[in-house]
């Protein structure tokens, strides 16, 4: 809110009212500068906002979801502004723990919810492999038959994310992996909708400037 030069509208939005209570008294403190509040759900809010911007409008927009609240196809809408540079922070923690190591723990309710979130309905084929330890025989002496699976490491989950939001942005810088306690927790992206080469230069040093300020393990 302090930067020099500073931007020419804030947009902040969310769904808790505590926290929209804080956001008033923020827009008290400046009472010079063009600041909307909203509460609407961020599914329906980053379309209109997206849409709602002019030619020569450029924008910088923050999507810190609430666990599995934000749909893949809400940051398609960013994607297609060629506008948009996003910072996102991808709960990683709730993809761990709705694909459990073991694929035959998969929660048959759950997979809705990560076709929503992941934006594919192919994720249980990229994400779990066959284990490498042979399989028992079975009662008869026979090898089974049965291909037990289990789901990539914490590394390469992050590489397969990293590539799927590649496939949607122009440009997508390498995240920053949060923790907490230890324990994946987010990966904090920054990406790109203008298809501009001059535009992912320009954004890989904010985005690299910004991550060595703030460490972290990537």
């Amino acid at each position: 809110m302090e930067i020099n030069p500073s931007f020419n509208h804030y947009h902040f939005n969310d769904l808790d009212a505590n926290h929209v209570k804080a956001l008033e008294e923020i827009k008290e403190k400046y009472p010079t500068a063009d600041i909307c509040i909203t509460m609407k759900d961020a599914n329906a809010f980053v379309p209109a906002f997206c849409g709602n911007l002019t030619e020569n409008d450029r924008a910088v927009l923050f999507l810190d979801p609430y666990s599995t609240q934000l749909d893949w196809a809400t940051l398609k809408y960013v994607k297609d502004s060629g506008k948009v540079d996003l910072w996102l922070l991808f709960p990683i923690s709730v993809i761990i723990r709705m694909t459990p190591t073991d694929g035959a723990r998969i929660r048959a309710e759950w997979r809705d919810t990560l076709n929503r979130l992941l934006g594919t309905n192919d994720w249980e084929q990229a994400l779990y492999k066959a284990k490498e330890e042979p399989m028992m025989d079975d009662l008869f002496g026979n090898p089974s038959q049965d291909v037990e699976t289990e789901r990539l490491n914490v590394k390469e989950l992050q590489d397969w994310l990293t590539n799927r939001l590649k496939e949607l942005f122009p440009y997508v810088a390498k995240p920053l992996l949060l923790k907490s306690n230890g324990r994946p927790l987010f990966l904090f992206y920054f990406a790109v909708s203008n298809p501009s080469n001059k535009a992912w230069g320009l954004a890989e040093k904010a985005a690299s400037h910004i991550i060595k300020k703030f460490g972290g393990e990537s």
